[in-house]
């Protein structure tokens, strides 16, 4: 019966995903949460970015679902337990924006193949029978 209960915890809502490049980059992305909240003003955006699109092409989504906010804030708080126990709010303020931009990613990579126009014809005579 425990060995039941032992195959639960890997669910999707476990912090260790089965794939280890998930992992690497959910911990790469807390780091940049944990050092804005301690006043690294370096843009996060652009610094967030390639770790998002690498998440996203790593099957996150498929995997996870698109939140990300609380992926990213439970790492943060077990990694940095100390110093970001007190900053729930500015935390949840920096994941929330990671979010929106991760948002903002699977719907453009999920509309970018709908984006083709059909072909038209070379000239105006293959278009018409005459």
């Amino acid at each position: 019966m425990n060995d039941k209960s032992d195959e639960g915890k890997n669910t999707k809502s476990s912090q260790t995903p089965a794939n280890p490049q998930i992992g690497e980059q959910l911990d790469a992305l807390a780091d940049l949460c944990f050092q804005k909240l301690n006043g690294d003003e370096s843009e996060l955006d652009r610094r967030s970015e390639p770790l998002l699109k690498s998440l996203l092409m790593s099957g996150y989504v498929r995997q996870h679902g698109q939140n990300i906010t609380a992926s990213i804030e439970t790492r943060v708080k077990k990694k940095y337990r100390e110093q970001a126990m007190h900053r729930g709010g500015a935390l949840s303020s920096i994941t929330e924006g990671l979010q929106q931009q991760f948002d903002h990613l699977v719907k453009w990579e999920s509309q970018q193949p709908r984006q083709e126009t059909p072909s038209k014809p070379a000239n105006i005579s293959s278009a018409t029978d005459a």
